[in-house]
């Protein structure tokens, strides 16, 4: 196969022969053979992290399972949007069908590719607590204890047992700009933006606060936007995924 995965990310490679992906939630830590599994990582969040995933997959025909693992966070919910996406895909703004996360869209891919890893994959869920009310603070590292640890391995087993070989279709291969660039430079993109949003927030009388003033996109590109409310400029990984982080920090929709 040609070089895969075509998106870097937080994660390590095993057997190609194995049908199965491992996605730990948050920065959960545990132990399985790397001949027991395709490719085994992490997902934070609940779109640019989530959408890395799906890229990653369509890109792969072998794999046909995807197990999601670990404990789930409040706030980005992220195993409950990639269960949503997978169950229930995308509607016409690209935002998750029946997630609870606070930003679940999925700016940086397109319908068919989500259509496309809602067809290819089974998921299969294990992740516990799902009732997690707890603000995860400073990304926290935490070990799978070893009852959680035998039950991924023995549903990674039952997956090899259930191999219906590769996906009949070709790779679905996607770079988006926004995917491309490097994780923790778009993390900090993020952040500075989501705090300039409710910065704003904070300093202007609510009747002076416009939801409807768009971002504009200077260059799409090269992630290049300007801020109307104060006149600022901004490098951001993804355009339109940026002008839903602000409607989400102004209370728009």
């Amino acid at each position: 196969m040609e070089t895969w995965p075509v998106i870097k990310g937080d994660y390590e490679l095993g057997s190609s022969d194995s049908p199965t992906a491992i996605v730990v939630i948050g920065r959960g830590a545990v132990e399985v053979p790397a001949t027991k599994y395709a490719i085994k990582g992490t997902v934070k969040t609940e779109n640019m992290g989530l959408e890395k995933v799906i890229v990653n997959i369509i890109s792969n025909p072998r794999i046909r399972f995807v197990i999601i693992c670990g404990k789930e966070e409040f706030g980005h919910f992220p195993a409950n949007a990639i269960y949503n996406v997978w169950k229930n895909g995308v509607d016409d703004r690209r935002r998750i069908i029946g997630a609870r996360s606070a930003i679940p869209y999925l700016c940086n891919i397109t319908h068919d590719a989500v259509e496309r890893f809602r067809e290819q994959v089974e998921l299969i869920d294990l992740v516990d607590p799902k009732e997690s009310e707890e603000i995860v603070a400073y990304d926290p590292m935490y070990h799978f204890d070893q009852a959680m640890t035998d039950g991924l391995l023995r549903k990674v087993e039952e997956c090899a047992r259930r191999d219906p070989g590769p996906f009949t279709k070709e790779r679905f291969i996607l770079q988006p700009p926004g995917l491309m660039v490097d994780a923790k430079k778009a993390v900090r993109a993020i952040d500075a933006l989501a705090l300039e949003f409710t910065n704003q927030m904070l300093r202007l009388p609510s009747e002076k606060i416009s939801t409807e003033a768009s971002l504009i996109s200077i260059s799409e590109p090269f992630g290049i936007v300007f801020d109307p409310i104060d006149g600022k400029i901004f490098e951001v990984p993804s355009v339109e995924f940026a002008s839903k982080l602000k409607s989400y920090y102004r209370g728009g929709t």
